[in-house]
C-alpha cells in the first residue's frame, strides 16, 4: 500500500484535500474517515479515464446526513471525478462478508486520507471469497454472452464489450490467486495478473495478453470476433476451476 499520495497528480491531490476540508465542515463529528482506493491507491492514473475512488466513512448515513455532504461530493466530482463509496463505520466489516473480493482488494490497496481505517480488521472466510469470485465470473460470462449476441456484426461494439471485462476479470483472477495462496505480482497491471493466472490455472496466455492490450487501445483488432470467442471460452474454463474449489483446500 502506498505510504503517501506522491504518485497522485497534484490536481487530484488538491481536490482530495479540499474534499476533506469540505466534508469536515459539512458533517462535523459525523465524518469518520476518508480513504482512497482503486487505481490511484495503486499509484496508477490514466488522465481522462481514471476516477478517484474514495470511501467516505460516516457515523450516521441517514438521508439527512447524506444531504449534508452532497454539495461537497458534487464539487469533488466536478473537480477530479471523485467517486464516493459511502459507508458507516459499522458497515465496512459486515459488507465485506457480502462483497469479499471488493473489500479485500480495498484492504490491500488503500490510503487513509483522514480518520478511521475500517479495513485493517477485515477477515473473510475462504468460502465466502470463493463463492463471490464464482458469482462475479458467472455474471461476467452471462453478460458477455449477451453482448456477443447483440454485437456479433459490429466490431466496434464488440471491442467495447470486451474492454469492459478486462479489469474486472483481472481483479477476480487476482483474488483467485490469493485464494490458492499464490502471491499477486507487485506490478498488478491487468497484463501481469493475466500472465500469472494463465500459468497457475492453465489459461490461454496469448488470448489474455490480447485482452489486456485491448483495454489500452480503442482500435478494434481485426480478429475481434475470434478474440471474443476466446474470452468466452476462457471465462467458461475459469468458472469451472473456481467451482471445483468448493470446500477446504486439500
Amino acid at each position: 500500500m502506498p505510504d503517501s499520495l506522491s504518485a497522485v497528480p497534484p490536481s487530484i491531490s488538491a481536490a482530495l484535500d479540499q474534499l476533506k476540508v469540505d466534508l469536515t465542515a459539512a458533517a462535523g463529528n459525523n465524518f469518520a474517515g476518508l480513504i482512497l482506493y482503486g487505481g490511484l491507491a495503486r499509484g496508477r492514473y490514466r488522465p481522462g479515464k481514471s476516477d478517484a475512488n474514495v470511501v467516505v466513512l460516516l457515523r450516521d448515513a441517514t438521508p439527512s446526513a447524506l444531504s449534508a455532504i452532497a454539495p461537497a461530493l458534487k464539487k469533488a466530482w466536478r473537480a477530479a471525478a471523485v467517486e464516493p463509496l459511502v459507508l458507516t463505520s459499522d458497515e465496512a466489516v459486515r459488507a465485506a462478508e457480502v462483497f469479499p473480493t471488493k473489500f479485500l482488494d480495498i484492504k490491500s490497496h488503500h490510503v487513509v486520507l483522514f480518520g478511521e481505517n475500517p479495513f485493517s480488521g477485515i477477515d473473510v472466510s475462504r468460502e465466502h471469497v470463493r463463492l463471490r469470485i464464482e458469482q462475479e465470473l458467472r455474471n461476467m460470462l452471462m453478460r458477455l454472452r449477451r453482448r456477443y449476441l447483440a454485437a456479433i456484426d459490429d466490431s466496434t461494439m464488440l471491442a467495447r464489450a470486451l474492454t469492459t471485462v478486462v479489469r474486472p476479470l483481472a481483479l477476480e483472477l487476482a483474488a483467485l490467486l490469493q485464494l490458492v495462496g499464490k502471491p499477486i505480482p507487485g506490478d498488478d497491471r491487468s497484463a501481469t495478473i493475466f500472465e500469472t493466472a494463465a500459468v497457475e490455472f492453465g489459461l490461454n496466455r496469448e488470448l489474455l495478453s490480447e485482452l489486456a492490450a485491448l483495454r489500452h487501445d480503442s482500435q478494434a483488432p481485426g480478429n475481434i470476433v475470434e478474440l471474443c470467442r476466446g474470452a468466452l471460452e476462457s471465462l467458461t474454463l475459469i468458472v469451472e476451476v473456481v467451482d471445483r474449489m468448493k470446500g477446504p483446500l486439500p
